[in-house]
């Protein structure tokens, strides 16, 4: 049996999905490196995969993937090299799979298919790092007032800024329908509140009500910080369109071992 081998094809698939591998391998792993590198370490692992087509012999490939690895991401450190080496034989495996989808279900041209699995591996990546961000900037917030307790969940934004005028306290954010679940009907009538000046939700500038509680415990996996007699700012409306929080917290709210005193 014999199979025609267009070696004018097959050098311009493996460039550009080698260029591809390179570049998410790059992107995962964090390291910056220059285009021109990284389609120079394409052309390297191409000709040596030519080659063990050729050869007939596999071990070609895993040795053109460690030289290729050590040449790219020469001049960082021996640790780094070995460990962007083996990133970079984990995408390919994930892309080789991705790829033999397309290719045995769909059967689409191969530049088609390499080019849709490395968008999907990106897109995979980019979503795995959203999701690890969201972790880290999201906590549990256990609100006491009162002998009543309630548990919010929280977005911890270093953008809010927003400070007691008189006191320079810190203050959170919490939707007023969920403040008042903790507060009672009609609080503000035995308990008063603050006036809290603002300029970034929803409007140019505008004032919340602002309210002392008597305590409030951040949890955030096995760490939980607790302070007391904090204030609110009660927000009239949803802080986030999907519901994923309803508190957003000050920088200051999650400083560990920072405590501060009741007015």
């Amino acid at each position: 049996m014999y199979y025609e081998f267009y070696i004018d094809q097959f050098f311009l698939e493996h460039l550009l999905i080698g260029y591809l591998l390179l570049r998410l391998t790059a992107k995962i792993g964090r390291q910056t490196i220059s285009w021109k590198r990284l389609l120079g370490g394409s052309f390297i692992n191409t000709v040596l995969m030519l080659l063990a087509v050729l050869a007939g012999n596999f071990w070609w490939y895993l040795v053109g993937m460690v030289l290729v690895g050590s040449w790219v991401f020469r001049g960082k450190s021996r640790r780094t090299i070995a460990g962007q080496t083996g990133l970079l034989f984990f995408v390919t495996v994930c892309f080789g799979g991705a790829m033999e989808a397309l290719l045995v279900l769909w059967r689409v041209p191969v530049l088609i298919a390499g080019a849709v699995a490395a968008v999907y591996l990106e897109w995979a990546q980019r979503s795995h790092e959203k999701q690890k961000l969201d972790l880290v900037r999201m906590a549990q917030v256990e609100l006491t007032f009162r002998g009543k307790c309630i548990t919010v969940a929280a977005l911890i934004d270093t953008g809010n800024q927003l400070t007691e005028p008189l006191t320079g306290k810190p203050v959170s954010i919490i939707e007023e329908k969920t403040a008042c679940s903790l507060l009672g009907e009609h609080w503000e009538k035995h308990r008063g509140f603050y006036l809290i000046p603002y300029h970034s939700i929803g409007k140019n500038k505008g004032w919340m009500r602002g309210v002392t509680i008597d305590g409030m415990t951040i949890m955030r996996g096995e760490a939980r910080e607790s302070f007391s007699n904090p204030i609110l700012a009660l927000y009239d409306g949803r802080l986030s369109a999907k519901k994923q929080y309803g508190m957003i917290l000050h920088p200051q709210h999650t400083v560990p071992g920072r405590k501060e005193g009741g007015m």
